[in-house]
């Protein structure tokens, strides 16, 4: 019997080695999938958001190097592109020094456009310069980091789209995290679902967590900004711009 019970535990001390080895194995592969996921695909991507800004910036009139006059009158309305297409660039100057602060806006909020580091234009969402609402989405913490650091924009701070022959200027109001159900935040008033617009807003959306911030998903993070003014890119470009190398 003695014999019996020795052979049993060594039995059972192997199993739980085995399943100590496996759960190590298990705990080094998730690492290994998160430091990529995180650190080399985001590097990744990001290189890929900022080859298609420069290419972007590229086909474009450069901008003479003064500060253009901010414009408050009705602004020249963006037209409607096909999908995965760039038509601007979205500039956060709070976020220079903090992560890419130029990244491409195309159309579409699908993998293929987001997966590449890029704002996402919610297709049925107004175009820049039209009034109602134009909701961007993108990556918090994988693929680029797009908005990571919308929790740092604070009440004033400018978000400025570029386009072809505009550059069209937000300054933030107000955050909120919400449920991914919550669809309102981009109807054209956000929050006002079947309200007709009367003014032009820009909405930034992207994953949040109540318990885990940054690194879950199960909420969304809500920035609202409003529209300013407007400049034409002949007559030069915004003050923010100029001042911060790196950001062209």
């Amino acid at each position: 019997m003695r014999h019996a019970n020795t052979r049993k535990s060594s039995g059972v001390a192997g199993a739980i080695g085995v399943l100590g080895e496996l759960m190590i194995t298990a705990g080094l592969l998730i690492a290994g999938y998160i430091v990529w996921n995180i650190w080399w695909d985001s590097n990744q991507s990001a290189a890929i958001a900022q080859e298609q800004v420069r290419e972007f910036q590229e086909t474009l009139t450069v901008a003479p190097e003064k500060v253009a006059e901010l414009r408050t009158d009705a602004p020249p309305i963006e037209v409607g592109v096909a999908h995965g297409e760039t038509f601007g660039v979205l500039i956060v100057p709070k976020w220079y020094n903090l992560t890419n602060n130029t990244m491409p806006i195309r159309e579409g909020t699908t993998p293929d456009v987001l997966d590449q580091a890029a704002a996402g234009h919610y297709v049925e969402t107004a175009m820049p310069g039209d009034i109602g609402n134009f909701s961007l989405a993108g990556h918090r913490r994988s693929h680029g980091n797009s908005f990571r650091y919308v929790n740092v924009l604070e009440e004033g701070d400018q978000i400025i789209v570029e386009t072809r022959n505009t550059w069209y200027i937000y300054e933030v109001e107000s955050h909120e995290i919400v449920d991914p159900s919550a669809i309102e935040v981009i109807a054209p008033v956000p929050g006002r679902p079947g309200e007709d617009p009367t003014e032009r807003y820009l909405t930034l959306t992207t994953c949040h967590s109540v318990t885990v911030g940054e690194w879950g998903n199960d909420h969304r993070w809500i920035t609202h900004a409003k529209f300013v003014g407007w400049m034409d890119r002949a007559d030069g470009m915004p003050e923010q711009v100029l001042m911060e190398p790196g950001v062209l």
